[in-house]
């Protein structure tokens, strides 16, 4: 039973999908964050997010207000929700 275990497991890794590889390492990815001051309101925020040729993204967050309210689990969820444009 052993071996057939190693064979799914052998499988199951070559037929995985790769991940991208700022998914693999999260500090090849550069995010800024440019914020102005009033009240946050997440609907008038933008954020382009663009994947460089070495598989980087460079992700550059407009806020209407400081992300003083703001988790970095939050920001994370608001900039995953943008779609990842290719140069």
């Amino acid at each position: 039973m052993k071996p057939v275990s190693r064979r799914i497991a052998r499988l199951e890794a070559r037929c995985a999908p790769v991940q991208p590889a700022y998914l693999r390492d999260p500090e090849k990815r550069l995010r800024v964050l440019v914020s102005q001051f009033g009240q946050l309101k997440l609907d008038a925020c933008s954020c382009h997010r663009t994947l460089c040729a070495d598989g980087s993204p460079i992700e550059v967050v407009r806020l209407n207000s400081m992300r003083d309210g703001l988790s970095d689990e939050q920001v994370d969820t608001f900039v995953e929700s943008f779609p990842i444009e290719r140069q």
